[in-house]
């Protein structure tokens, strides 16, 4: 399983994250482990379910269903977590 290692601003938390992630898993399932990463390491809630991850290169909401290889994102890609 071919990793990547992604850059992740996130404003509510007023700080930027690096995470490798699995090129080939789910947008929803990548972010999903985010958010329960964040919440072990800072206490954010973990049912946060109205949150999107945004390319910050074009600024387009990334799709839910595909997974970081389908949609062309990688290594090094800047991501915003609202």
């Amino acid at each position: 399983m071919e990793k990547i290692s992604i850059t992740v601003k996130i404003p509510a938390l007023d700080n930027t994250y690096e995470f490798i992630v699995p090129n080939n898993m789910s947008i929803r399932n990548v972010q999903n482990l985010m958010i329960r990463i964040l919440n072990s390491e800072y206490g954010i809630p973990d049912k946060s379910t109205d949150v999107m991850l945004f390319d910050m290169e074009d600024n387009t909401a990334l799709r839910m269903e595909c997974s970081f290889a389908q949609l062309g994102i990688s290594d090094g890609a800047k991501l915003l977590l609202i």
